[in-house]
């Protein structure tokens, strides 16, 4: 909250706030504050019209869907599962030959294999053993 409204909601904090203004002063916030007060009395009138026919259409909507035997849900299926486009395997970008004779073989995506860690550890670059 801000000190505003802490000020505002505490009847001594406010008089206290207010002892040092004028009865011209006091006046004019006391118009600005009833004219704020109309305007958002209007707001909120209009905001309950506006949920009102929302509520009204929702309805006539639904009462059409039922007379033609459907259900909301025949439009907006939720038990479908999605989708997911396999993905193309990566071509690979690095090469190496271990202590063992092994080809290793890296896309340069994910985590670096082991023994590609071993190698960078053991002073090799990517650049040496890219393809």
């Amino acid at each position: 909250m801000t000190e505003f409204t802490e000020i505002t909601r505490n009847k001594s904090r406010f008089r206290s706030a207010c002892k040092d203004m004028s009865l011209k002063q006091l006046k004019s916030m006391a118009n600005h504050l009833s004219e704020f007060i109309e305007k958002r009395a209007q707001e909120e009138v209009a905001l309950a019209e506006q949920a009102a026919k929302k509520h009204k259409e929702k309805q006539a909507i639904l009462t059409s869907i039922a007379k033609a035997g459907l259900t909301p849900e025949d439009f907006f299926a939720t038990d479908l599962p999605k989708i997911k486009k396999p993905r193309k395997p990566v071509a690979p970008q690095y090469r190496i030959k271990d202590a063992q004779g092994l080809k290793h073989e890296w896309s340069g995506r994910g985590r670096t294999p082991k023994a590609f860690e071993l190698y960078f550890n053991n002073g090799g670059s990517k650049n040496s053993c890219r393809i």
